[in-house]
């Protein structure tokens, strides 16, 4: 029951984050075997943008805003921080998916033997 009542909450909680946070598609897609050239460019453009967006949103509160601004800030530390785990993962993956690619025995050879 416990299990059950925590698995649906983490469900919920993932499906809000993929409707309130759509950087999440983009993550998704950086993943695919099209996308993985992409990952480092992607995130060292985004993550000085969201720091920025951050910092601004630091300067709202310090300089005694509402308290709305707090959001902003939290959105823009979790994107950056998702987005450098995305720059750090990118090229293990791809160099881990090449090596793969060259393990695996080609399917085009066979037939023609």
């Amino acid at each position: 029951m416990v299990v059950r009542l925590g698995l649906a909450a983490v469900g919920g909680v993932l499906g809000m984050c993929q409707a309130w946070l759509p950087s999440n598609l983009l993550v998704r897609w950086i993943y695919t075997d099209r996308g993985l050239k992409w990952g480092v460019p992607i995130a060292a453009a985004l993550i000085p943008a969201y720091v920025t967006v951050g910092q601004v949103a630091q300067g709202r509160i310090d300089a005694g805003g509402s308290q709305w601004w707090w959001a902003l800030l939290a959105w823009s530390l979790l994107g950056a921080l998702k987005f450098l785990s995305v720059g750090i993962r990118t090229p293990f993956v791809w160099a881990v998916r090449a090596m793969r690619r060259r393990a695996r025995p080609h399917r085009g050879s066979e037939a023609s033997a």
